[in-house]
C-alpha cells in the first residue's frame, strides 16, 4: 500500500497501538488514554487490515505481545508520533503545551528520593504529559533505554554502556551505617578499620555495590559480608538490628528503619580525595529525544540545580 497515494492510516491508530504495546494489555492502554477497551481493539485491527499485517497477539493469560512485524512497526510508529509531536511544536518553547505519553526509568534505590519531586515539577511545567514511571536496576534499566521502551532515566554515572549518553545531576557521598546501640555510634567520625573485621551488610545492587567494595578495598579492608541485599531498608533494617554495618550512599531525613529500629550515619572523611559518583539523568544515543524527553531533561536539570532531593 502506498500511504502518500492513500492515506488511510492514522496517527490516532498509531498512537493507540504504541500504547497498547507499552501498556502490555488492552485494558491498560485504555485506562491510559481514557477509553473504552473496544474501542483500543477496533483501531487496532483496522491498522493490521490497513498493513496487511498481524501486528500482535492477545491472549487473556498474557495480555498484548508483538509480532516480529509488529516490534519494527513499534518503532517506526513511536518515531512518526515523535517526528509530528516536533511539527505540532515547532512555534515555540513553551513546554506548557507539550503533550503525550512519557515513560521515565529511575534505578530502585533512587526512586523515593527523586521521582517525588520530579512529577510534582514536571506537572507544574508540563501538565499536558503523561508521565509513567517505573523502577529498576541498572542493567536493566540500559537495556530498556536502548531498545525504546523507556525515553529516560536516572542512573549513577558508573557501569553505562557506551550507547547509552547522560547528563550528570547530582553529586552523592557514600557513609557508614551504624546501629544506634554500636559502640562506636556516639562519636563523630569512625574509620573504616575500626568496624572492618565486623559482620558488613551489603547492598548488592550494581553499579553501587562494585563501587562500595572497590573503594573498601582501597582502603585496606576486605569486609566480612554476611548478609546481601537489593533492598535499601533491608539492608537499614538489618543494620539497625545490630547484624553489621554498611556503606550506602542515599541517605533518608529520617535515622529510622522500617522495622522502627534507630540507625546512625557516619561521615567517611578518608574518601574525601575521591571523586564521587553522581546520579544522572540517561538516554540512548540510536534513539532522538522527543519533545517531552527534551522537557523532563530541562526540567530535571533546574530541579537538582536548585534543591538537593535526596
Amino acid at each position: 500500500m502506498d500511504v502518500r497515494s492513500n492515506p488511510s492510516i492514522t496517527l490516532r491508530q498509531l498512537w493507540h497501538f504504541v500504547t497498547a504495546a507499552e501498556a502490555g494489555t488492552i485494558s491498560q492502554a485504555a485506562r491510559r488514554l481514557h477509553m473504552a477497551p473496544s474501542a483500543i481493539s477496533m483501531s487496532l485491527a483496522e491498522l493490521e487490515r490497513l498493513t496487511g499485517t498481524q501486528l500482535a497477539v492477545k491472549r487473556k493469560a498474557h495480555g498484548l505481545t508483538l509480532t516480529s512485524a509488529g516490534q519494527a512497526a513499534y518503532a517506526q510508529a513511536r518515531e512518526i508520533l515523535d517526528l509530528a509531536d516536533e511539527i505540532v511544536h515547532l512555534s515555540g518553547d513553551d513546554r506548557s503545551r507539550v503533550r503525550g505519553p512519557l515513560t521515565v526509568g529511575c534505578y530502585m534505590p533512587l526512586a523515593p528520593a527523586v521521582i517525588p519531586h520530579m512529577l510534582r515539577a514536571f506537572a507544574e511545567a508540563c501538565p499536558e504529559v503523561d508521565v509513567n514511571f517505573v523502577e529498576g536496576y541498572h542493567d536493566d534499566l540500559q537495556e530498556r533505554l536502548e531498545s525504546g521502551a523507556v525515553d529516560v532515566a536516572f542512573l549513577y554515572n558508573a557501569g553505562i554502556d557506551p550507547g547509552i549518553r547522560t547528563v550528570p545531576l547530582l553529586d552523592v557521598e557514600p557513609y557508614m551505617l551504624l546501629a544506634d546501640d554500636h559502640p562506636l555510634a556516639g562519636r563523630d567520625e569512625v574509620a573504616v578499620a575500626e568496624v572492618g573485621d565486623e559482620p558488613f551488610i551489603l547492598f548488592d545492587a550494581p553499579p553501587i555495590s562494585t563501587r562500595v567494595l572497590d573503594l573498601l578495598g582501597d582502603l585496606g579492608v576486605r569486609p566480612d559480608v554476611r548478609h546481601r541485599s537489593r533492598s535499601y531498608a533491608t539492608v537499614r533494617s538489618l543494620v539497625g538490628a545490630g547484624m553489621g554495618w554498611s556503606v550506602l550512599f542515599q541517605r533518608p531525613e529520617l535515622d529510622l528503619s522500617y522495622a522502627g529500629l534507630r540507625v546512625v550515619s557516619k561521615p567517611m572523611r578518608e574518601l574525601d580525595e575521591r571523586v564521587p559518583p553522581q546520579v544522572s539523568l540517561a538516554w540512548s544515543q540510536s534513539v532522538r529525544p522527543n519533545a517531552r524527553a527534551r522537557a523532563w531533561l530541562d526540567v530535571a536539570v533546574a530541579t537538582f540545580r536548585d534543591a538537593d532531593p535526596a
